[in-house]
């Protein structure tokens, strides 16, 4: 019989890693799980904001298995020591706009992007406005550190304006402007592109996808005679009332007295007490 073997997880990965140096906040780790355990396996296409001693990339390849591919950012000309197979090194500033579009044009899309690079409030916000659109369809993009916002010495500041904490807030209008009734609140680009935004301490997670209206969906019987204050006919669809029709019918019915016999009895016990009668017939 062959025992299945179990993938270790991100954390048990990194408190067994003996290669190149890692430094991470241990609050991260479910962080990464939640949100980037869906591409273990799949070959993703990570970006890398901040490289420091290459250990990460390490780590994500472990992680995320054969045929991934990682692009590492960073300053320091050194770390071109980390270059190798499906492992890419660019060198170039983080807050150069034509930088980060070049890396985009040579490497993207990418399914994740992961910000650790200079942790300055302007470049991740830069970062967001410019790489946002090149994510893949279903592609997560990961700031992290935001402590720093909130440190003068990297242009952070409580309530300061321009820092990353600073722009998510508004994104929270924004993923939710297809509802507005409102000529002066209209979608905009990330209202289209933008399913999910996920605020932790010192990170903020942010999810690509298809955005659209949202849309519902009944099922069942109706108990009363109005549903949402409206009159049956105005409030269930066409579709659902057909649907009700043939729940209706004859063998319908039967089919639910046999497979749950004694909600029907209850059932015809309420309409008429003291009387009972076979509801199978």
């Amino acid at each position: 019989m062959r025992v299945r073997r179990t993938r270790p997880s991100l954390r048990e990965l990194f408190d067994a890693h003996e290669g190149r140096l890692v430094h991470k906040v241990d609050h991260y780790f479910p962080i990464y799980e939640r949100h980037l355990g869906r591409f273990v396996g799949r070959r993703p296409r990570v970006l890398e904001i901040g490289v420091a001693q290459g250990g990460s990339l390490e780590l994500w390849h472990r992680w995320f298995g054969r045929g991934t591919v990682t692009i590492g950012v960073d300053v320091e000309e050194r770390s071109t020591a980390f270059r190798g197979r499906r492992r890419h090194i660019e060198i170039g500033d983080q807050g150069d706009v034509a930088f980060l579009r070049r890396v985009a044009e040579e490497h993207g899309p990418f399914d994740i992007v992961l910000d650790d690079g200079s942790h300055r409030a302007e470049h991740q916000v830069l970062l967001l406005e410019t790489l946002w659109d090149d994510l893949a369809a279903d592609g997560v993009l990961i700031v992290e550190d935001l402590h720093t916002d909130y440190w003068p010495s990297y242009g952070g500041g409580h309530l300061r304006p321009g820092t990353f904490i600073e722009r998510v807030k508004p994104l929270l209008d924004d993923v939710n402007a297809h509802n507005s009734r409102e000529e002066s609140f209209r979608p905009t680009r990330f209202t289209e592109t933008l399913v999910g935004i996920h605020v932790y301490d010192s990170v903020v997670v942010l999810e690509r996808g298809d955005h659209r209206p949202y849309t519902t969906s009944m099922a069942g019987r109706p108990v009363f005679d109005t549903v949402n204050d409206l009159p049956i006919d105005d409030a269930i669809p066409a579709d659902h009332l057909a649907r009700i029709a043939r729940m209706n019918r004859p063998t319908r019915r039967l089919r639910r007295a046999l497979r749950h016999p004694g909600l029907v009895v209850r059932a015809v016990e309420r309409r008429a007490p003291g009387r009972r009668r076979d509801v199978t017939r």
